[in-house]
């Protein structure tokens, strides 16, 4: 019984490593100090590389954190099937990660099925903040060429956070009921009803639902515009369609339509917006905002 909860320990730890190296994704791309580029080949498919000789250096610089990854292959000589090389990268006089590899013959080749191209050998640089110069060395008993390609860690793009924004005047708020729970809109018309107040540069976040009265049959075109001082600033547009089995517990006749949602960018400085409904046949606009957490934010 131990033996077996040792290997599903082990097993699980395994498991669980490889889904965290499965999370980095990386891109190619051309190191500063890079020559003529090659193209190792198998079939029809083919894959850049650059030359590092024995012996010489190969300088590329990265801007951290970040992840670069170098992918080498040896060129195999005739009569060589077999071999080993070591792999160094230093910044300065510091090494900074190095590994003796093993290689055999793989599928790729240069120019022809004569000049055989070695098993790739990986190794991987954690490059912390700021920029840093780097040099590749490879070095060998057996091998006099190498080919490199070289790869960066993706960016992780983090999702813009956004937070709840109370309008600084409105005239009317009801509240939508939708089953699970319920959330606040405001009401404006062509007078408007809604005024912003908000310094940039940011990001305004505009939930919007056009009103159905018993006279409007299916669908419905729909504009809301932003006015600062009776100028318009912005417009947006929609195409209304009733929503089902939703309604505001303040107004029993009115109908709200399915959620539309606009972003604005609110330039920089400190700005007032009037809120108001343009050229639509429902007699009002329900809206809600949120803005963005991130940047100068919101004025009440």
């Amino acid at each position: 019984m131990k033996r077996a909860g040792l290997f599903l320990l082990a097993f699980s730890v395994l498991l669980s490593g490889i889904a965290f190296g499965a999370k980095a994704k990386y891109r190619v791309f051309r190191p500063s100090g890079a020559a003529e580029s090659v193209f190792l080949k198998s079939g029809e498919q083919q894959f850049k590389y650059f030359a590092v000789k024995k012996g010489s250096s190969f300088g590329f610089e990265a801007v951290g954190p970040t992840k670069i990854k170098i992918r080498t292959r040896a060129e195999l000589l005739p009569g060589v099937k077999e071999g080993d090389y070591e792999i160094q990268v230093w910044e300065g006089d510091k090494l900074v990660t190095g590994r003796k590899a093993k290689t055999r013959a793989s599928a790729l080749s240069l120019n022809s099925q004569i000049e055989k191209i070695g098993i790739a050998r990986t190794v991987i640089i954690k490059v912390p903040k700021g920029k840093h110069s780097y040099r590749l060395w490879i070095t060998s008993d057996k091998y006099n060429t190498f080919y490199a390609r070289f790869y960066q860690e993706k960016r992780k793009i983090k999702k813009a956070e956004y937070s709840t924004y109370t309008p600084s005047d409105y005239k009317k708020q009801v509240t939508l009921a939708t089953g699970k729970h319920d959330i606040s809109y405001y009401l404006v018309d062509n007078n408007g009803g809604v005024t912003l107040t908000v310094v940039g540069p940011t990001k305004l976040r505009i939930y919007c639902r056009a009103n159905f009265s018993q006279d409007i049959k299916g669908n419905a075109k729909f504009s809301l515009g932003l006015f600062e001082k009776n100028v318009e600033a912005a417009k947006f547009a929609g195409v209304a369609k009733l929503a089902q089995d939703l309604n505001f517990k303040e107004i029993g006749d009115i109908v709200p339509s399915r959620l539309h949602t606009f972003i604005f960018d609110v330039p920089e400085g400190r700005h007032q917006y009037e809120v108001r409904k343009i050229n639509s046949a429902s007699p009002n606009l329900a809206v809600r905002f949120k803005i963005r957490k991130v940047g100068l934010g919101m004025v009440q």
